[in-house]
């Protein structure tokens, strides 16, 4: 069931008895830009850790354990050219529970508690707590800058996304931004996020619609004066290959290939879309897990991913550099054999039933339908189970070598050891 709260304001209550918990969550969505990405990363650490009631993550903790053990959190995600902060709670279901405690109740009041009386003096985030958070989101991001494969996938991101700075940054922002940012500066910018971005609050589980819907209501959400975020980014397709190449001290080479793929998230050639990956390069039974890496033996990994939200398809390999012109090749002879037809029905018909295995096995966890009630509100579009599974049913090859055809190589990014790499 969907509620307006208010323009831009959506609740989601989804009824099911399929579990013994029952989950909250409140997505903050706005178009992604490049000087607030930062910024809402660490808002996200900040609202994670304290609030007016809750000052510390000692108290935080207690006020969790109170409602049977409550699971909080909160992260930030990127569909496209929209950026979400979300804040999720889940609890146990009181009607599992030897209690008559409102658990679900008091965990929307909880979260109202963060969201808007969060930990705030004199016009600004608690200095302490702000200082802190900020040193923990540098030191995290710092982190994940040190694995090499991450790195060299955000080189590809800078050349795929030359033309738009802010579809080049990973969700969580740059460490380098952090330390321009004060706690005034940012408690200004969540005021406007508080009153700009679209919100999806999402409620699943055992539930008492009428009764949630009241207490949402009475939270007092305001209309939202600015349009609703795209749920697309266009990447633009060269039609060229341009390769980058970078020398570091290392033992295994980088290879990330980036295509331009203009196929979107349920657009006509979506499902076929999500077969060809699965025998490109997206499942143990993929042409570059059977011939580049298993074959040829010239990769220590090689994969595909699909991003349709932003029309790209990239490969990632591990591989000795030394070989990099021969496993460039033999990755472009892959997708020519996927082009051709040179796939037989029998493995078409295992990647379907890997899809759908895949599929009915994330229906066990909650945050499935939390993500995909979110999804179908960004895109306007909703699909049944059923749906989706006779869609999947239904990729023919030649609608797999069709949607093949559309994949334009762009852009490389090759990170090496060179000749004189340690190892």
């Amino acid at each position: 069931m969907q509620t307006q709260l208010a323009k831009g304001v959506q609740l989601t209550t989804i009824q099911s008895h399929q579990f013994k918990t029952n989950q909250i969550s409140i997505n903050f969505r706005a178009p992604i830009n490049r000087a607030d990405i930062t910024k809402r990363a660490l808002l996200s650490n900040l609202l994670e850790t304290s609030a007016a009631d809750y000052p510390d993550q000692r108290a935080l903790a207690h006020a969790l354990a109170d409602m049977y053990g409550a699971a909080f959190g909160a992260g930030v995600s990127r569909k496209g050219p929209t950026h979400n902060l979300r804040l999720a709670i889940t609890v146990p279901n009181e009607r599992y529970l030897a209690t008559d405690e409102p658990l679900t109740s008091q965990a929307i009041d909880f979260l109202s508690k963060i969201i808007f009386k969060p930990l705030v003096h004199d016009g600004h985030f608690d200095e302490p707590t702000f200082k802190r958070q900020a040193l923990n989101l540098k030191a995290s991001i710092e982190s994940v800058a040190d694995d090499k494969q991450y790195y060299a996938a955000q080189q590809l991101n800078e050349a795929l996304f030359a033309a738009d700075v802010a579809q080049q940054l990973p969700s969580y922002g740059l460490a380098a931004d952090i330390d321009a940012l004060t706690a005034s500066d940012l408690y200004t910018y969540y005021q406007r996020l508080l009153t700009e971005d679209q919100v999806d609050i999402i409620v699943m589980g055992d539930l008492d619609e009428a009764a949630i819907v009241k207490q949402w209501q009475a939270v007092g959400f305001q209309d939202r004066l600015v349009d609703r975020p795209a749920a697309f980014y266009q990447h633009q397709n060269t039609g060229n290959f341009v390769e980058k190449t970078e020398v570091q001290e290392l033992s295994q080479a980088k290879l990330n290939l980036g295509y331009d793929f203009p196929v979107f998230y349920r657009d006509q050639h979506y499902y076929a879309a999500l077969v060809f990956n699965e025998l490109f390069g997206g499942s143990p039974l993929s042409k570059l897990f059977m011939n580049v890496r298993e074959k040829a033996s010239l990769a220590y990994y090689a994969s595909s991913s699909l991003d349709t939200f932003r029309g790209v398809l990239k490969v990632s390999a591990g591989i000795d550099g030394q070989n990099h012109d021969q496993v460039l090749q033999i990755i472009a002879a892959q997708l020519t054999a996927i082009q051709q037809g040179d796939f037989t029905d029998e493995l078409v018909d295992q990647l379907k039933l890997g899809l759908i295995n895949d599929f009915e096995s994330s229906l066990d966890s909650q945050r499935t339908f939390a993500v995909q009630a979110l999804i179908d509100d960004l895109t306007q579009q909703a699909v049944s189970d059923d749906e989706w599974l006779q869609q999947i049913q239904a990729v023919t090859r030649d609608q797999i070598q069709a949607v093949a055809k559309l994949v334009t190589l762009n852009n490389g990014f090759f990170l090496t050891g060179g000749q004189h790499a340690s190892k």
